[in-house]
């Protein structure tokens, strides 16, 4: 009889990785409510001290230099991380079972560009799932690799990246700005108006505005133009990641941390000077604030593999565990909880609701965002004591296996004393 590969059982589950991917999860809200509560052009003014934020006191700024430092870019890289360490385990599972892992793994990503375009064009501009897919063909060319080929090209790659955008940030103008353009200033009044007064249609083409703006910057567009060149060189970072990631699984390196304890603190201090003077000192060094926040990003990769070192040090202990492991309900249905921010965000701030897109200090913005990642955890944990994933999870997976049973997509007895476990 034809074995065919089912989704992951909870007693297989790597608890380690889901406690990371909620990690991400709760960064990923973090970065992205400003985004949520301003339209993407305003990424032209990093200051972002303008008319439209004229009403922010100075500890809203203190809050946006503290994400910048702390946040941006740390915690998508983690989750790209995550991302190609999740494709070794699906590879390792179809080849025990002798089963195609190509035609698997390609539904996989289909379904995960469709859903994507859904979320970037009918929710929210700043999707990441289409990158991950068109990318994640890429890791499938690479799958094959030996963990040391994938780690000497990610690291070897990521530093010749770092070694050109930092030179260039350098050796830039200091003295020279970014501000909006003046039809970038238009458009900004114009999303602005449609999430607070709007109608539906309003709301939609003001989003397929951003998204096409968004696109334009991240090379997508151009991508979909028949030129790939730009697109990669912008998105080489996750690419670099999801290798990096898929080398960890291989390496066996989390399921076996005990053995490579030394190697972890090792790794942990390194990153911490490297990444923590790049991206905490550093910019208060150059005068330059584009040039500052450029290498902020680029560092992004040495904090991602600090804080995921850090996270799973305390998780090691007894009341690190205790504490940590409400982390995996969410990261046990990211899917759904992160289209679930950016729903709930959309319809919170926009007209519909309570119409304060573009009015709240950010302050209070970072307040809601922690409030409704809490209410995912209490949401998650519910929904887990009753179905083994998510809603959004059941539909990618049965695409992805081609179906799945009703009885698999419920939780066993034994699932639910896991769970209960915790």
């Amino acid at each position: 009889m034809k074995q065919k590969l089912s989704p992951i059982s909870a007693k297989e589950r790597i608890e380690t990785i889901d406690v990371l991917r909620g990690f991400a999860l709760f960064g990923i809200i973090l970065a992205n409510i400003v985004w949520f509560l301003y339209p993407v052009y305003m990424q032209e003014d990093p200051s972002f001290k303008n008319e439209w934020t004229s009403f922010w006191n100075q500890a809203d700024y203190t809050v946006k230099s503290l994400l910048t430092m702390f946040v941006d870019g740390k915690f998508v890289m983690l989750f790209s991380m995550l991302f190609g360490f999740g494709m070794v385990i699906m590879q390792e599972r179809a080849a025990a079972k002798q089963l195609n892992f190509w035609g698997i793994y390609s539904r996989r990503l289909i379904a995960l560009f469709i859903f994507g375009c859904l979320h970037a064009y009918f929710i929210w501009f700043g999707d990441i799932l289409t990158d991950y897919a068109i990318l994640g063909l890429l890791l499938l060319l690479m799958h094959k690799l030996k963990s040391n080929a994938m780690l000497i090209i990610s690291i070897t790659l990521y530093s010749l990246l770092f070694g050109v955008f930092t030179l260039g940030a350098l050796s830039s103008n200091p003295t020279m700005t970014m501000t909006m353009s003046e039809e970038s200033r238009q458009l900004m009044q114009v999303t602005i108006d449609a999430h607070q007064n709007g109608s539906i249609q309003e709301l939609m083409d003001a989003n397929l505005m951003e998204r096409t703006f968004y696109t334009m910057r991240n090379g997508l567009y151009i991508l979909f133009l028949g030129n790939p060149i730009f697109y990669l060189f912008t998105n080489l970072p996750f690419l670099l990641m999801f290798l990096f990631g898929a080398a960890v699984a291989k390496k066996k390196w989390i399921q076996r941390f005990e053995d490579y304890r030394k190697g972890f603190f090792i790794t942990w201090l390194l990153t911490f000077i490297t990444g923590g003077t790049l991206s905490w000192i550093l910019p208060f060094f150059l005068e330059n604030a584009s040039a500052a926040q450029l290498i902020q990003y680029m560092s992004s990769p040495l904090l991602t593999i600090f804080y995921a070192i850090s996270l799973i040090f305390i998780y090691q202990t007894v009341k690190g565990k205790k504490v940590l492991q409400w982390l995996a309900f969410p990261g046990r249905m990211a899917f759904t909880n992160y289209i679930g921010q950016s729903i709930i965000c959309t319809l919170l701030f926009g007209p519909f609701a309570f119409g304060v897109y573009g009015k709240l200090h950010l302050t209070t913005a970072i307040i809601i965002a922690i409030v409704i990642f809490v209410l995912q955890m209490i949401f998650s944990k519910l929904w887990l004591s009753k179905f083994r994933f998510g809603p959004l999870e059941y539909v990618w997976r049965s695409i992805t296996y081609l179906g799945i049973k009703q009885q698999d997509f419920r939780e066993t007895k034994n699932d639910l004393q896991k769970a209960k476990s915790f």
